[in-house]
């Protein structure tokens, strides 16, 4: 792989730029005529350079987006979004793949003749995926969710078509049951862009753990306050196992999770992260299995003073007020 810049549109600016000579020359001679002095006209400015990324005819380019919890190999596989040129002439497109929360993916990439990109997609999320055809400006958007994510290999692919872009996708049809954790098997990703605001400022970890001494199936989401589902799906959670989450930006963040019986009944629970959680302490919020079929939701703190003198009266006033639900030395 390499990277080179193509003037866009570089045969317009040229000629716009000798238009522009031409037509000073010409009006000089004129003015010469009447005796008037010569101004120069400015021709149009050439447009910015794009830059791409080539992948040579035959050549497969692969990149990943998200820390986990699918690999290639595993019972829970990712969802590959693909660029696919089967064309005997290169085609240039600009791929933009975005999630709720935490970095996606965005490039121009040139592709040869038998070319193919490839964009692996490791959390199962909500994610929207727009290609642009960069020399007709067509456009195609796709959205892939977390039912997409299971034991089948899927992928959705996009390639010129006729004066656009042409999609389709396919997947392997295997029967796939809820994804297994095991209890030393956690399962643990990273949401968001790593922004927290000071280098003192920690992640906060939200998790669903199951302490008792069966198996359960728990549908689960980590939901942004427009909706989009940041993580999510449907796991079963051997005794003692846990997925969660490591939220490593400020931002509101609520997990869903329900338990069913045979016939679609069960419980629901919500439990939402707010702003004013990230801080100097280690925390985290775990969601917990019951016995009796229900949820606990507890938060640990290693609740270390984090402001100033006169936030530090205020904090420990309502500490003691709410050390009950808190344990220190995480």
């Amino acid at each position: 792989m390499h990277r080179r810049t193509l003037l866009a549109a570089a045969g317009t600016g040229l000629a716009a730029a000798l238009t522009g000579c031409i037509a000073s020359a010409g009006d000089g001679a004129d003015d010469a005529d009447d005796g008037n002095s010569t101004t120069e006209s400015t021709p149009d400015p050439t447009p910015e350079p794009v830059d791409t990324v080539s992948v040579a005819s035959g050549e497969r380019l692969t990149t990943v987006v998200g820390d986990g919890p699918v690999g290639d190999g595993g019972a829970l596989k990712p969802h590959h979004i693909r660029l696919e040129n089967p064309t005997g002439e290169s085609w240039t497109a600009r791929i933009d793949v975005s999630r709720p929360l935490g970095a996606g993916h965005a490039e121009t990439y040139e592709l040869d003749a038998d070319a193919t990109v490839n964009v692996s997609l490791r959390v199962p999320a909500a994610y929207e995926v727009t290609v642009t055809d960069i020399d007709s400006d067509a456009v195609a958007t796709e959205s892939v969710a977390p039912d997409d994510f299971d034991c089948n290999r899927s992928w959705t692919a996009f390639s010129p078509g006729d004066g656009g872009v042409s999609v389709s996708g396919g997947s392997t049809r295997m029967a796939c049951g809820s994804h297994v954790v095991d209890a030393d098997d956690a399962v643990t990703v990273a949401l968001g862009d790593g922004s927290l605001p000071t280098e003192a400022t920690k992640p906060h970890g939200l998790a669903v753990a199951n302490p008792t001494d069966v198996a359960e199936v728990v549908e689960f989401a980590y939901e942004t306050p427009a909706g989009a589902v940041a993580f999510g799906g449907a796991y079963r959670l051997e005794p003692g196992a846990r997925v969660g989450a490591s939220l490593t930006e400020v931002r509101e963040v609520t997990l869903r999770v329900a338990r069913r019986d045979e016939s679609g009944e069960g419980t629901t629970e919500a439990v939402t992260v707010d702003k004013s959680q990230f801080d100097c302490n280690a925390s985290n919020t775990t969601v917990s299995l019951t016995d009796d079929g229900g949820f606990e939701a507890r938060t640990l703190s290693t609740l270390l003073f984090c402001g100033d003198a006169e936030r530090k009266n205020e904090s420990s006033a309502e500490g003691v007020g709410r050390q009950s639900d808190l344990q220190f030395g995480l």
